[in-house]
């Protein structure tokens, strides 16, 4: 996949995991961006070929030893609509590494990550 694909049916999956990942395996996920954070949690975020290529994502998460904490199909979580990365997850993810800073769907304490938290709660 490359990272100017996108979903067909025009979502994004966000995909959190109990555990840390960092960049070497963005390989291994088809080109998710991959996002260690703190907590000691992980999000993969980006389009997934189709529908049925989920369960194969899911399935090297579980090989890998790592609990799914939620999985979700959502558009991109940025307000301005005119962006010209919007939906495009690794072009977005370059653009804000090569300033040191994370996309917005990676941030923590945003209202995307709140919202984020509160469906964990549930």
């Amino acid at each position: 996949m490359t990272g100017e694909q996108r979903f067909v049916e025009g979502g994004i999956y966000h995909i959190r995991v109990k555990g840390n990942l960092d960049e070497k395996w963005a390989d291994r996920f088809d080109g998710l961006v991959i996002a260690s954070r703190a907590s000691g949690e992980t999000l993969l975020t980006g389009p997934v070929v189709d529908r049925a290529a989920l369960p194969g994502v899911l399935g090297k998460i579980r090989d890998l030893g790592l609990s799914v904490l939620f999985v979700i199909q959502a558009d991109c979580p940025f307000s301005k609509k005119n962006c010209p990365r919007r939906g495009h997850c690794q072009a977005c993810a370059a653009h804000h590494g090569d300033k040191g800073k994370l996309p917005y769907c990676f941030r923590e304490k945003t209202k995307w990550d709140r919202r984020c938290a509160a469906l964990v709660a549930k």
